[in-house]
């Protein structure tokens, strides 16, 4: 059946701090409803989601999958995530799979994923899930991916379950899982798993190791199915393509609009795209590392080391002369022992120094590495560290916010999306910074004196966000992260955030709704319920955070 309301959601990634942000959105979506009794949330019919955007969503697909209740599913959900101790069980299973050379962190990482989150479920259960055309009650979702990257040809590998629909051939039309270039066929796909899936589209690259298939996949240890499996490949954290969705949601709009019942319409297939994501426009600006070595040891250079070295032999060498000519046997043992020390450390260090000479010297540099001879400790340190932080910078910001930037290009600069889309960020609602890096901060939309006042946040939601905002992009609480109340925070701002930009959403389709259908009018027409909640949180932000039980901490 087709929906008189379709929404297309994306979930980006960003660790703990966006599984629990995105958690706040879906939760809140599921308390809103519509005149005819259906929830915002049962209106999404595609959900993407990359990296820890994909711990809520696949979560929320196996609920879907199962019958289980949404607000039962998110409070269970929520509990994982502040109690679970993932590194715990992560250094156990490093523990116990020490003696096999072939052992992978993120084959470990799939396995606790599996047991203490998905309880042993497959991917096949959501494919059941899914139905086809002439199914009666198929879940509301039509199309979901969970991103991740094809380490084989740089490609998006998509874990994509598909609605089937019947092709003008007479067959059933599903997604794939994979790509162009890699294709995992539908009966080895119902028996990968959730955590696998999840393993996949979080490893991100530094803290783990790419996934490999099939080795690192379940599949490989069944014989039937391992026998018709002749690739091999890594597949890794799909925000290195995409972190925030957007670009598997398109696809599933285009296909939405293919087999779309009314083939007279041109307009685009969903009502409403909501994209929940943590990343921000901003970063910290370049700086030179601070020198981390001691003053005295930045001086030193290699040819001085070696210098006080062979002083340091040569003294050593007097004194044991001159306990030998004093017949003390005592300081002849102690010269002795000081000499043979002294002089094996004047050899490594002479051979360490050749072979750094020797591996320098075999490129392009040749032999002009003897200039390291006379470099300073602390030039060297230098040198080794704003090279080591500008890759990193280059990788995890400048990149990532170029494809940030391009892939919202393809929503925002596309007027077949004026007046249907919606960005939820997690730093939208924490005031402005007056500087950032020696410059002016651009102000948050609602700051401006001609925004709505009912909408400009409490100091409260303000505090709480600057709290969320806070939060690292890592795969699991701290302590320190619990008892700073940072997974609350999070839940809360997805929660009001969503809630705050559907609400002004509809003041700006009320005011000009082009583009807009009749089924805008229900989303309309929940505005009393949002402005409702709204106003609640304005007085407690936290106000639909489930409560964790402290003795679970």
């Amino acid at each position: 059946m087709e929906n008189e309301l379709n929404i297309g959601m994306a979930f980006s990634g960003g660790g703990y701090r966006a599984a629990t942000f995105d958690l706040g959105t879906l939760s809140f979506l599921n308390s809103i409803r519509l005149e005819d009794g259906r929830t915002l949330l049962s209106c999404v019919t595609a959900l993407t989601s990359v990296s820890g955007g994909t711990i809520p969503a696949l979560k929320y697909m196996l609920a879907l999958a199962k019958g289980q209740p949404i607000d039962e599913m998110v409070n269970e959900l929520f509990h994982f995530l502040c109690n679970e101790d993932l590194v715990t069980h992560a250094l156990n299973g490093i523990g116990a799979e020490k003696a096999n050379r072939d052992a992978s962190s993120i084959k470990i990482m799939a396995g606790i994923y599996d047991k203490y989150l998905f309880k042993g479920a497959t991917m096949g259960d959501i494919i059941d899930s899914m139905g086809r055309e002439d199914d009666k009650d198929p879940i509301p979702v039509k199309d979901y991916t969970a991103l991740a990257t094809d380490f084989d040809n740089s490609l998006p590998f998509r874990f994509r379950v598909t609605y089937g629909y019947m092709t003008s051939g007479n067959r059933i039309s599903y997604g794939v899982f994979g790509n162009n270039d890699h294709y995992i066929g539908l009966d080895t796909a119902r028996h990968i798993t959730p955590g696998e899936a999840l393993a996949c589209s979080s490893c991100f690259p530094s803290g783990f190791e790419p996934m490999m298939y099939p080795d690192d996949f379940q599949v490989s240890q069944q014989s039937d199915i391992a026998s018709t499996i002749t690739t091999r490949f890594g597949i890794m954290d799909g925000g290195v393509v995409d972190n925030q969705g957007i670009g598997p949601l398109m696809l599933a709009e285009e296909r939405l609009h293919d087999y779309r019942k009314d083939k007279q319409r041109k307009d685009k297939a969903f009502d409403l795209v909501i994209i929940s994501d943590v990343a921000g426009p901003d970063m910290d600006g370049y700086a030179p590392s601070e020198q981390m070595l001691p003053k005295s040891a930045g001086r030193l250079t290699l040819g001085r080391l070696r210098n006080y070295g062979l002083i340091s032999e040569a003294v050593v060498m007097v004194l044991f002369i001159l306990a030998l000519v004093l017949g003390s046997n005592f300081w002849l043992g102690v010269m002795t022992v000081i000499l043979a020390i002294v002089t094996l450390l004047n050899i490594v260090g002479a051979l360490f120094k050749n072979k750094i000479f020797k591996a320098i010297s075999s490129t392009f540099i040749g032999d002009r590495a003897r200039f390291l001879n006379h470099m300073k400790f602390a030039s060297v340190e230098a040198m080794v560290m704003n090279r080591a932080k500008s890759i990193i910078m280059m990788s995890s910001e400048v990149f990532l916010n170029q494809l940030r930037r391009k892939n919202y290009d393809s929503v925002y600069e596309n007027n077949d999306w004026l007046n249907r889309r919606i960005t939820s960020t997690i730093y939208e609602l924490k005031p402005s910074e007056p500087k950032r890096n020696g410059k002016k901060q651009k102000k948050r939309k609602w700051e401006y004196q001609d925004f709505p006042s009912e909408l400009k946040p409490s100091e409260a939601i303000q505090r709480n966000s600057k709290l969320a905002a806070s939060m690292n992009t890592t795969l699991w609480f701290t302590p320190e992260d619990k008892a700073a109340g940072k997974p609350q925070a999070l839940l809360a701002t997805g929660q009001y955030n969503t809630c705050y930009n559907l609400l002004d959403y509809i003041n700006t389709i009320e005011k000009d709704p082009t583009n807009t259908t009749p089924a805008h009018q229900l989303i309309i027409a929940c505005k009393p319920q949002l402005q409702e909640a709204w106003q609640k949180f304005q007085t407690n932000p936290q106000w639909m955070v489930p409560k964790v039980n402290p003795a679970d901490r």
